[in-house]
C-alpha cells in the first residue's frame, strides 16, 4: 500500500506533496506496462515479460540529489532476469545531475530530510492518505 503526504519546512516556504510506495497496479509487469511512461522502460518491460525467471521491484520513491539536495518523487523500476538487469534512471530537474540509482527510502516518517530550498531545517512530514 502507498501513502501520500506533504513535506514542508518551518524555516522557509518550501512544501511538496509526495506519493510513496506501491499499489495493485504495481504487482504485475502487464499492469505496469499499461501506465509506465518512459519508452525505454516500456520496451524493457516487454522484453522481461517473456523471460520466465524475471523478478522486479517497482514503487514511488523519493530521490535525493547528491549534488544539490533537491527532492524528486518518481517511480523506481528494476527488472532482473539472469545476468540481464534494467534499472530506470532520473536526472535532477534542478542541477541535471543523475539521481541515485535507487531512492534511499520509501518511509519518509523515519528519515530526516534537509530542506532542499533553504538547507536550514529538517522537513516535517504530514501523511494524509493511504492509496492503492
Amino acid at each position: 500500500m502507498g501513502v501520500a503526504g506533504t513535506l514542508s519546512c518551518k524555516h522557509c516556504s518550501y512544501s511538496q506533496n509526495v506519493s510513496l510506495g506501491f499499489g495493485f497496479s504495481f504487482m504485475h509487469l502487464n499492469s505496469i506496462l499499461q501506465w509506465y511512461e518512459q519508452e525505454e522502460g516500456r520496451q524493457r518491460i516487454r522484453e522481461f515479460m517473456s523471460k520466465p525467471d524475471t523478478t522486479f521491484e517497482c514503487f514511488y520513491g523519493l530521490y535525493v540529489c547528491e549534488e544539490c539536495k533537491n527532492l524528486l518523487n518518481r517511480i523506481f523500476l528494476e527488472l532482473k532476469s539472469g545476468d540481464d538487469v534494467y534499472t530506470n534512471r532520473h536526472d535532477c530537474p534542478r542541477c541535471g545531475t543523475q539521481m541515485p540509482t535507487k531512492p534511499p527510502t520509501d518511509d519518509v516518517e523515519s528519515t530526516e530530510l534537509d530542506c532542499p530550498a533553504c538547507g536550514e531545517a529538517k522537513l516535517e512530514v504530514q501523511l494524509y492518505m493511504d492509496w492503492d
